[in-house]
């Protein structure tokens, strides 16, 4: 995939890709055959072609991974660069690290969360609907040819039933004792959350941190926090302030602080160089040729979600 930008003053980007010797693009301008982006260095200029000659010019880059998850296809609304990147320095995960993310939509977290654990980590992601995450896989393939892959493990399900198989393929001697949990939980009446606590201590921790993105955290959390290493965080998004106070008044019951609850506000600004259009005199238009225009810009990101950071403090 690549990123074509129009040499003007909007700057309009847009992905285009994968690319082959017979794709072509079309644009407002004309037509633009893949073959003439092809081999082209980062910043190379090309035109457009038209009946009449070529059109308008464009510059190609290499598209961030900002960028990417910005404009690529969608599927489902992603978690924005803005919330990725506060939700990777929350977690507090470098390399090596193993992640749990609960809802992979458009896989935008996904890879902020496996380029921070790097090849020696792994993000293990689960996601309920299969043509999502047949997409995710398919976006997560095509940026910087696949490069991130390796370093995530996808899994479809409910994530009460996946985190079993994944918490199996970290540590196998886990199975008989997930059955065990599994097995008792069929024959007990009682909550299954009382189930947690009586069992919970045979599951070793795995993971380095944790992401819910689900409407209704606190009902897998039970199951979840389990699987956490002792004093690491799991991060929630949660759009309304409703599911924070109801996520808030859950965690009395476990061992998890509510440490932070943030929105994150990315407020971009124009500052430019600009032509004096009318100076007040004829002295001031020798002298003075410009001036910096500094202002927000005229889209700025509204509010996306709040992210709430619970650290585990003990065992069950």
């Amino acid at each position: 995939m690549v990123l074509l930008r129009e040499s003007s003053k909007t700057g309009k980007a847009t992905l285009i890709g994968p690319l082959t010797l017979e794709g072509q693009y079309g644009t407002t301008k004309g037509i633009i055959p893949h073959a003439s982006i092809i081999g082209k260095p980062p910043r190379a200029r090309i035109k457009a072609e038209t009946k009449s000659g070529y059109n308008g010019q464009y510059i190609v880059q290499f598209p961030t991974l900002a960028d990417y998850v910005l404009l690529c296809t969608r599927q489902r609304t992603p978690i924005y660069p803005k919330d990725a990147s506060a939700i990777v320095s929350m977690l507090d995960i470098s390399d090596g690290d193993r992640v749990l993310e609960a809802g992979t939509g458009n896989a935008g977290l996904t890879m902020y969360l496996a380029r921070a654990v790097g090849q020696s980590g792994k993000v293990y992601t689960v996601e309920r609907n299969k043509p999502t995450l047949l997409h995710a896989q398919n976006l997560v393939a095509h940026f910087q040819r696949g490069s991130l892959l390796p370093n995530i493990s996808f899994h479809h399900g409910d994530l009460s039933n996946a985190i079993s198989e994944t918490a199996c393929s970290i540590d196998s001697s886990l199975a008989s004792k997930l059955d065990f949990v599994a097995n008792d939980s069929a024959t007990d009446q009682s909550d299954p959350e009382d189930l947690w606590k009586q069992h919970g201590n045979l599951i070793a921790p795995l993971f380095d941190g944790i992401v819910l993105d689900m409407p209704m955290p606190w009902i897998q959390l039970p199951r979840v926090f389990v699987f956490l290493k002792l004093d690491r965080f799991i991060v929630c998004y949660l759009p309304n302030i409703s599911q924070v106070m109801q996520l808030v008044r859950a965690c009395l019951r476990w061992p998890l602080i509510v440490e932070d609850v943030i929105e994150v506000d990315w407020r971009s600004w124009d500052v430019k160089v600009a032509a004096v259009r009318n100076p007040e005199n004829a002295a001031q238009a020798n002298e003075i040729n410009d001036a910096m225009v500094c202002r927000p810009s005229h889209n700025p990101m509204s509010h996306t979600a709040f992210l709430v950071k619970l650290r585990k403090c003990g065992g069950i």
